[in-house]
C-alpha cells in the first residue's frame, strides 16, 4: 500500500515542478516583454528630446512685431488682415510701464515669475493633476517665459507634446540670455491686446487713449486680463465678460498683498473711459471677429497673437455682400419705423458652415452698438419659436397636423394671451395655427407636447442658451442666439441631422502649406427625415400665405415679440438656411413702431432671395418628400391623439385643410374619423410692406378691416413677462 502513495506522491510533486517552470517562462516571457516596451518609449522619448533640440530656434532672434494673420473666404480671397503694417506695435521699456500692469500682468499670469528658472514645476504638477481630474486642459501652467517663447520664436499654431517640449526648452534658454526684467519687459512689448494692438503701449493708447505709464489701476487690471482671450473678452464687444476678468486680476493682486482689497474693490467699481481708437479696413468684420475667436479656443491667444499664417474660412463673400445689400434694404424700408439696426445669417445645413454674417448694421456705429454681433446675442425669437413646439407634438405622436386646436382666447389661462390681431379663429387644425402663426393654439401645444420635452428638443436642435420651463417659451420668452436658432431651423432643412457652426476649414502657413484642418463638430441626427419634413411641409407655404413676394422655394417663420421690441425671420432650403433680424439698439432701446417679423422677410429676405442668391450664382434646391408618410384630411376630432387639446365647451369647428388639400401624417397617427365637410379655405388678403397682417378670420365670422401698424402700437393686455409674438 506504501508504494503506489509514495509515487502518487512524486507525480503530484513532478507536476507541480513543471507549473512553476512554465509560470517562470511566461514571467520571463513578459518582463523581456515590458523590457523592450520600455525600452522603445524611453527611446522615443530620448529622440524626440534630441530632435525638439536639434530644430530649436535662437532665443536670441526674437521676433517682436508679431506675424500677418490673413482672413480669407472659402475662394482665398483675403477678407482682411491683422498684425500687417497697420498694427499697433509700440515699443517701450520697463520704466514707461506701469509699476502696476507690471504687476497685475505677474500675478494673474504668472505669480513666481522671478523665482522659477522658466519653468514653473510646482504649477506644472498642479496643473496636470487638475486636468487629468477633469478629462480636458483646464488648468493653464505656462509661465511667462514660455509664453514669450512660443509668441517669438515658435511658429506652429498647433497644440502637441513637441511643440510644448520646444517651448520649455525655449523658455530655459532664455534665462541664461536675459535677466528677469528683460523677459518681462520684451514679453509686455509682443503679446497682442486685441483691437490691433500689440504690446502695452500700444493698448494704452487704443484703448485709453494714454500711455503706458499712465494707468490707473482700474484700467491697468483691466488690461492685464485680455491677453488671455483678446477676442472673447473684448470690452468693446463683452463689457461684461472683460469685468469678470478684471476682478480676477484684481483679486490675484490682492493674494500677492500688491493691493489692499479696498483698494481691488474700488478698482472693480471705477467707471472705464474707452476711446478705442483704431483703424480697421475688413470685408466682414464681425465674422473675422468671432473667427479670431474659435482661433483663440483652438489654438491659444498666445499662437494668435504671434501670428504668420493665413486661414481658410467658410464665409463666401458673393454671399456676404448679398447678405450686407439685404440689411441695407431692411434699413432702408424700415427704418423710418425705428429699426435702426439690423442682422443676417447664412448657413449650409449639410455641414454647418458659415457661409455669410452680417452682425449690425454698420459695424462702426456706436450709436447702434454696431460692433456687437447680434447674430451671437441673445434676443427673444418670438414665433419663430413655434415649430419646435409642433414638431415635439407630431413626433411624440400628442398632436398631428389634420387635429383641431381651439383659438379662443378666453378659453385658455383666463384669457391672459391673444394673438396680434385681437381675434378668434375658432377650431382650426394644427397646420393652420402654425402657418397662420396663432398664439393659443401654440401654448396648447406645448402643454399636449410637454414643456420639458420641448426644450429638450430644442437644445437638442441646437439652441444652447437656458430655456425658461414655462409655456410661453412656445411663443419666444426665452432668448435665443440667431446662430443657434439656424442650426436648429438647419435640422429641418437636412431631413433631421444637426450640424453645428463651422467657421474654420484649414490653417496655412505663409507659403501655402497645411498647418492644420479642425476637424468639424460630429453631426447628430435629431430627428427621422418623416419628422422634419412634416415642419417643412406645412412652412413651405409661408411665403404665399403672407404675400413674403419670394421667387425661390423656403420654408420659413417669422416672429415679433412684444411691443415691436425684435423682429425676426428664418427661412430654408434643403442646402441653405438664412435668417434676419430687425431691431432699435440706439439710446433707450427703444422699441420699433408696428414691424412685424413678416417684414423681414418682405424686404431683407425678399431682397436676398429674388437678388442676392442669383448674384451670387448660388442654386437653391428644392424640398423632396420623404418615404413613409400617410396622405390624408383634417379631422373631425381629436380622438386619434391622446390626451386630446383642451377646446372650450361653446367652440364649434370651422377646420379646413390649409393652403394644401391633404394632410401629412406619421404612420399610424391617422384621423381615426372621417373628414368633416370642408369650408371655404382661409387665405390672406394682399398686403405691402406696411401691411403685413393677412386678414384671416374663421368662416362664419364678418371680416374686420385688417390692421395696418401705426406709430402707435395698440395696447397689449397680457402678462409683463409673456410677449405677444405676431408674425
Amino acid at each position: 500500500m506504501s508504494g503506489p502513495r509514495k509515487r502518487a506522491s512524486a507525480a503530484k510533486s513532478a507536476g507541480w515542478f513543471q507549473d512553476r517552470v512554465e509560470w517562470l517562462k511566461i514571467r520571463r516571457n513578459w518582463l523581456t516583454v515590458a523590457g523592450v516596451a520600455g525600452a522603445l518609449i524611453l527611446l522615443l522619448v530620448l529622440g524626440t528630446v534630441a530632435y525638439a533640440a536639434a530644430t530649436l530656434p535662437d532665443p536670441s532672434k526674437l521676433d517682436l512685431a508679431g506675424g500677418t494673420i490673413v482672413i480669407q473666404d472659402r475662394h482665398g480671397t483675403a477678407i482682411e488682415e491683422r498684425n500687417a503694417q497697420g498694427a499697433r506695435v509700440n515699443p517701450v521699456t520697463l520704466a514707461q510701464i506701469s509699476p502696476l500692469l507690471r504687476k497685475a500682468t505677474i500675478d494673474v499670469e504668472d505669480k513666481n515669475f522671478y523665482q522659477h528658472g522658466g519653468i514653473d514645476w510646482a504649477r506644472l504638477v498642479k496643473a496636470g493633476i487638475i486636468d487629468t481630474i477633469a478629462r480636458r486642459p483646464a488648468q493653464g501652467a505656462s509661465t511667462i517665459d514660455e509664453q514669450l517663447a512660443k509668441i517669438a520664436v515658435l511658429q506652429s499654431p498647433k497644440k502637441s507634446l513637441l511643440v510644448k517640449l520646444r517651448e520649455a526648452m525655449v523658455a530655459v534658454s532664455l534665462q541664461s540670455r536675459y535677466t528677469k526684467d528683460q523677459i518681462l519687459t520684451m514679453y509686455l512689448n509682443t503679446i497682442f491686446y486685441g483691437h490691433h494692438a500689440t504690446g502695452i503701449e500700444a493698448a494704452a493708447q487704443v484703448y485709453f487713449g494714454k500711455h503706458a505709464s499712465e494707468l490707473s489701476l482700474a484700467e491697468a487690471s483691466l488690461l492685464a486680463g485680455l491677453p488671455n482671450a483678446p477676442s472673447y473678452l473684448d470690452p468693446a464687444l463683452h463689457l461684461d465678460r472683460a469685468k469678470a476678468r478684471q476682478a480676477i486680476v484684481l483679486d490675484a493682486m490682492v493674494r500677492q498683498n500688491d493691493i489692499s482689497q479696498a483698494q481691488a474693490d474700488q478698482a472693480k467699481d471705477a467707471p472705464l473711459t474707452f476711446v478705442f481708437s483704431e483703424s480697421r479696413s475688413s470685408q466682414a468684420p464681425h465674422f473675422v471677429d468671432y473667427v479670431f475667436e474659435q482661433l483663440e479656443s483652438l489654438y491659444g491667444p498666445s499662437v494668435v497673437s504671434r501670428g504668420g499664417f493665413a486661414v481658410k474660412t467658410t464665409l463666401d463673400l458673393n454671399l456676404q455682400k448679398a447678405a450686407e445689400h439685404a440689411v441695407a434694404v431692411g434699413q432702408q424700408k424700415l427704418g423710418s419705423l425705428g429699426a435702426d439696426n439690423g442682422d443676417f445669417l447664412a448657413i449650409d445645413p449639410k455641414t454647418g458652415e458659415i457661409l455669410a454674417m452680417v452682425g449690425s448694421a454698420d459695424f462702426f456705429n456706436n450709436d447702434i452698438k454696431g460692433q456687437f454681433n447680434v447674430v451671437t446675442g441673445l434676443r427673444q425669437p418670438g414665433s419663430s419659436f413655434k415649430p419646435y413646439a409642433y414638431e415635439q407634438a407630431f413626433r411624440s405622436h400628442k398632436l398631428t397636423m389634420g387635429n383641431l386646436l381651439d383659438d379662443t382666447s378666453s378659453h385658455f389661462a383666463g384669457g391672459q394671451f391673444h394673438d396680434f390681431d385681437f381675434r378668434n379663429m375658432g377650431m382650426i387644425t394644427a397646420h393652420q395655427a402654425l402657418l397662420l402663426s396663432r398664439n393659443i393654439p401654440a401654448l396648447e401645444t406645448m402643454q399636449s407636447a410637454g414643456i420639458d420635452s420641448v426644450i429638450k428638443l430644442a437644445h437638442d436642435m441646437g439652441i444652447t442658451t437656458n430655456l425658461k420651463s414655462e409655456v410661453t417659451t412656445a411663443i419666444g420668452s426665452s432668448e435665443v442666439r440667431m446662430l443657434d436658432h439656424a442650426v436648429g431651423y438647419g435640422v429641418f432643412a437636412s431631413g433631421g441631422t444637426r450640424h453645428d457652426p463651422v467657421s474654420i476649414l484649414e490653417v496655412d502657413d505663409m507659403q501655402g502649406k497645411t498647418l492644420d484642418k479642425p476637424s468639424p463638430p460630429q453631426a447628430k441626427q435629431v430627428l427621422t427625415p418623416q419628422e422634419a419634413y412634416l415642419i417643412t411641409y406645412i412652412l413651405k407655404d409661408y411665403s404665399s400665405t403672407w404675400n413674403l413676394g419670394w421667387n425661390k422655394p423656403f420654408a420659413g417663420k417669422s416672429g415679433t415679440t412684444n411691443d415691436y421690441h425684435d423682429a425676426w425671420m428664418m427661412a430654408y432650403a434643403p442646402n441653405l438656411v438664412i435668417g434676419a433680424w430687425v431691431g432699435h439698439t440706439g439710446p433707450g432701446d427703444q422699441n420699433m413702431h408696428g414691424v412685424f417679423g413678416t417684414m423681414v422677410g418682405s424686404s431683407v429676405l425678399k431682397d436676398f432671395i429674388n437678388n442676392g442668391l442669383s448674384q451670387a450664382n448660388f442654386k437653391v434646391e428644392s424640398f423632396q418628400r420623404p418615404s413613409g408618410l400617410v396622405d390624408g384630411t383634417a379631422c373631425q376630432n381629436n380622438a386619434n391623439v391622446s390626451p386630446s387639446p383642451s377646446a372650450s365647451p361653446s367652440a364649434t369647428s370651422s377646420a379646413s385643410p390649409g393652403s394644401s388639400e391633404k394632410e401629412l401624417y406619421l404612420p399610424g397617427t391617422e384621423c381615426v374619423a372621417p373628414p368633416p365637410t370642408p369650408s371655404p379655405s382661409p387665405s390672406p388678403s394682399p398686403s405691402d410692406l406696411l401691411s403685413p397682417v393677412p386678414s384671416i378670420v374663421p368662416s362664419g365670422v364678418t371680416p374686420s378691416p385688417t390692421p395696418a401698424p401705426s406709430s402707435t402700437p395698440a395696447p397689449t393686455p397680457t402678462p409683463s413677462a409673456s410677449p405677444v409674438t405676431s408674425p
